[in-house]
Formats: structure tokens, C-alpha cells, sequence
């Protein structure tokens, strides 16, 4: 079975050891209770008995997350410099598999969405969340291609796993130089720790839950 940990060695390679910024490391390991709990909904579709409807509820418990985090960036103050994280327009690409997958545009409209998700306070904070969100890119490469060895039929409904296609490694430590960065404070690295373990018990708590949302396939 792959786990998170086989995708990012193999993403991140030899550069790991000496390229990782020093908050990243230091989020990856403070956090790590978190990390099979928030994997598990992607990696249990690489179990041979995995379906499209599945994949179908993987993707719309993640665009419950997704949808609002992309709100709150859009209405949160003090983000300049974080454009290339904060507009990828993630819940966008899920909509489109979802269209893929068989379910109708209403339906789309009516996914719950993570009500604890709202304006983010300030930069720390977005950054917290943005270490949840940018790390669940480091497995799609490799879950999009054991999805599509055991359900090649949804091969045209994974444009959000290809989000980051052959870019994951350089994006995930770009984005450890811009944690550097923010840390302009004493107190910005204890912040985004901090956010980071509320984002992580937020998503952990929805993506557990189960939808009755099914693709019409």
C-alpha cells in the first residue's frame, strides 16, 4: 500500500535532505499524529475493492474542504505573496470531475461545506492551513496513478489530482521557503504551528464523514 511518506521520498528524492526549509521539517514532524488520519480517504482507493463511487465521495468530501478554504483566502487580509498557493481554483477542478463523474450541477451546488472554515485573521493563520492543503498534493501523482491502474474509467474526471502534475516536489519546498518567510514575528512560527493543528483536527473531522452523494454512474 503506498502511504505519504513513499510519495514524498520519491517526489523530493535527494534534494530532502539538505533542500527542506526549517519550519516544513519542523511542521512534518510536530504533526505527524495527524498524518495517517487526513491521508486515509485518498490512500484506501488504492485497495483493489476501491469503486468510482469511492473516488466520487473522496472528491466531494475534499470539495467540502476545499470550497471554503478558497472563500476565505478570497476575503482574507494581508495575502499578498501568496497567489501562487491561495488561486489554483482547487474546488473548481473537483466540480469538474464531479461533472465528470455523473452528477448534475445541482447536486454539485448542494455539497456540504466545513462551516468552521471562515475569514482566516491573518497571514499565520492562512499559512497553517496552507501546510494541511499543499500537503495533500504530494500523494495526488502517485494515488492518480493507482486510481487510474484500478479504475481507468475516471480517467477523464482527475483534473484535481493533476493539480500539481510533475510540479509537487518544487511547489511543496517553494512553499517551505514562503513559511520561512512569514516568520517575522517571535511569535509567527508558534502561530502557524497553532493553526496548522486546528486545520489538520478540522479536516480530519470532515473527511471522516461519510456523504450520500453518489456519482449517477
Amino acid at each position: 500500500m503506498l502511504t505519504f511518506l513513499d510519495c514524498e521520498c520519491e517526489l523530493l528524492g535527494d534534494r530532502a535532505a539538505v533542500e527542506v526549509p526549517g519550519l516544513l521539517m519542523r511542521l512534518n514532524l510536530s504533526t505527524r499524529k495527524f498524518h495517517v488520519d487526513v491521508d486515509e480517504p485518498w490512500l484506501a482507493l488504492l485497495r483493489p475493492s476501491a469503486t468510482i463511487a469511492d473516488y466520487s465521495d473522496v472528491l466531494v468530501r475534499t470539495y467540502g474542504l476545499v470550497a471554503p478554504f478558497e472563500s476565505a483566502c478570497r476575503y482574507s487580509p494581508g495575502l499578498a505573496g501568496l497567489e501562487t498557493f491561495t488561486q489554483i481554483n482547487r474546488a473548481g477542478r473537483i466540480a469538474q470531475d464531479l461533472l465528470a463523474l455523473g452528477l448534475r450541477p445541482g447536486q454539485i451546488a448542494s455539497i456540504p461545506t466545513c462551516s468552521s472554515i471562515s475569514m482566516f485573521r491573518g497571514t499565520e493563520e492562512v499559512l497553517g492551513w496552507l501546510y494541511v492543503i499543499e500537503r495533500a498534493s504530494l500523494m495526488h501523482e502517485g494515488v492518480l496513478r493507482y486510481v487510474l491502474r484500478n479504475l481507468p474509467e475516471v480517467e477523464h474526471a482527475c483534473s484535481y489530482l493533476r493539480t500539481r502534475e510533475s510540479r509537487a516536489a518544487d511547489h511543496w519546498l517553494a512553499f517551505g521557503r514562503v513559511l520561512d518567510r512569514g516568520c517575522t514575528r517571535p511569535q509567527a512560527s508558534s502561530e502557524i504551528m497553532s493553526a496548522t493543528r486546528v486545520a489538520f483536527t478540522t479536516c480530519v473531522d470532515w473527511l471522516q464523514r461519510k456523504t450520500a452523494t453518489r456519482s449517477a454512474g
